[in-house]
């Protein structure tokens, strides 16, 4: 029988799902006819999300009191570089060998190098920072001031005058604008929390721990960046094809967070760029209101889903209008979806409904942090079998239903997903598979993003 809760929930469904056909008929058919195809979705889609995106006041996820900082030096990455688990590094140093298969799509010569060619600006700015390695190229903690500039082309110093801001909402605003334009896709600003920053920083190269008494300012706001990874070729998952979409993400959040560094620093505020280091990408994206947590163990975003990188810039400065978290029903409806888990190979993601506050996976937990409620994934089954595929796999973002082109008839079926929950989660997700979204070791994928019939390389 339906509990009052139920039959609220249900209310308020019916009430939201209402709202976009009500934005149908405020538009009206005509006003429709009279738009072209493509714009009437888009006018459609930005009258309905309102329906769909809930803004809210605290962070979204149950955290338990006992929960504690994570350490640095347990991240998968440092235990396998660092040589902590000597098994895990073996296993590492298999990782990336020159191995192609001319029969193979997605595993020829041209595929491997393509995935070097998009990880070189990451590998050659920000040497060892995609394994979480904190203070380097790019992203170093210095803060050198104008007079100590090498020549006049670094530009790379904190300015002694501080640019005073008129209003918060102004700060915000600017900074947003500049990260737009340094190609960030997407940019929220959360206040600095401890609880998702690394214990301790780690330096896998050398198994050196380095406390924050020796970061060279107390931040307070941390930028979140989101570089989006292209459709297409996130399709070619696992294969050497993806490492283009991977690579290019790391390299592109290389370029961004640093030079909206630059550009802090020049308006005279303290900032360090940063990727996998410092802090825990996910939290700190669902507190800047980038989106929700997956079952993937990924930040899923309303316009991208999972498929997109993430880059932080932790600066001193905080007046600025910090963005909230939002709900858009992405955990209702990884609840019953499980595709990620079902296509995961080395089945690391796991498949009990209701999110926990501990692993559930079994075996070794070291990897985990207990004390959140969310899917806890095996960080070193999934590891070891990068490793064994000589590839970053990226299934879980391939089959992500959330991963869709943006098209506007795509958004409407989030919607309907979001504001009438239950067996309807279901159907979306044979729906999805059924109009062929979200296949992975699919040859047909990387065939297709290598052809070059209709494309345009000289504007015309």
């Amino acid at each position: 029988m339906a509990t009052e809760k139920d039959k609220t929930k249900a209310a308020f469904g019916r009430r939201e799902f209402l709202k976009i056909g009500s934005a149908g008929a405020v538009l009206g058919a005509a006003g429709i006819a009279a738009i072209p195809h493509k714009a009437a979705g888009e006018v459609l889609d930005k009258e309905t999300k309102k329906a769909v995106i809930k803004p809210l006041e605290d962070f979204p996820v149950k955290i338990s009191p006992d929960y504690k900082r994570f350490s640095q030096r347990n991240t998968v990455f440092s235990r396998a570089v660092g040589g902590i688990d000597p098994a895990l590094a073996a296993k590492a140093r298999t990782f990336e060998r020159f191995e192609t298969d001319e029969s193979r799509p997605g595993f020829t010569r041209i595929d491997w190098a393509l995935h070097h060619g998009s990880w070189a600006i990451e590998h050659a700015a920000t040497p060892g920072s995609k394994f979480g390695m904190p203070n380097t190229g790019w992203y170093s903690w210095q803060q050198n001031l104008p007079e100590q500039r090498t020549n006049f082309l670094d530009l790379n110093y904190v300015n002694h005058e501080r640019h005073e801001f008129t209003t918060k909402a102004e700060a915000s605003a600017v900074i947003k604008r500049a990260a737009r334009h340094f190609k960030a896709d997407l940019v929220g600003i959360a206040p600095r929390n401890k609880m998702w920053d690394y214990d301790k920083h780690f330096v896998a190269l050398n198994g050196q721990e380095i406390g924050w008494e020796e970061f060279p300012f107390k931040p307070k706001s941390v930028i979140v960046i989101g570089v989006e990874m292209d459709y297409e070729n996130m399709a070619t998952a696992p294969s050497y094809t993806v490492e283009g979409a991977i690579g290019e993400g790391y390299s592109q959040m290389a370029v961004t967070a640093f030079q909206l560094s630059v550009f802090l620093k020049n308006l005279g505020y303290k900032a360090v760029a940063t990727g996998n280091d410092m802090g825990m990408s996910v939290p700190y994206g669902i507190a800047a209101g980038l989106g929700e947590g997956g079952r993937n163990g990924l930040l899923i975003n309303y316009k991208y889903g999972p498929r997109f990188r993430i880059a932080k810039v932790y600066t001193d400065m905080d007046f600025v209008e910090y963005d909230k978290p939002v709900k858009f029903g992405v955990r209702e409806f990884c609840k019953r979806c499980q595709r990620c888990a079902d296509a995961c190979p080395s089945k690391s993601i796991p498949k009990n409904v209701e999110p926990t506050m501990k692993p559930t996976h079994g075996g070794e937990t070291w990897f985990n942090n207990p004390g959140v409620e969310k899917w806890y994934i095996n960080a070193k089954t999934c590891f070891e079998y990068w490793c064994e595929g000589n590839n970053s796999c990226a299934s879980c973002i391939t089959s992500c239903p959330y991963n869709k082109p943006d098209f506007w008839h795509h958004k409407l079926v989030d919607k309907v997903s979001a504001l009438m929950p239950g067996p309807v989660h279901s159907f979306m997700r044979e729906m999805d598979i059924v109009f062929g979204y979200g296949d992975t070791f699919d040859e047909k994928a990387v065939k297709k993003f290598w052809a070059d019939k209709d494309r345009e390389y000289n504007g015309y």
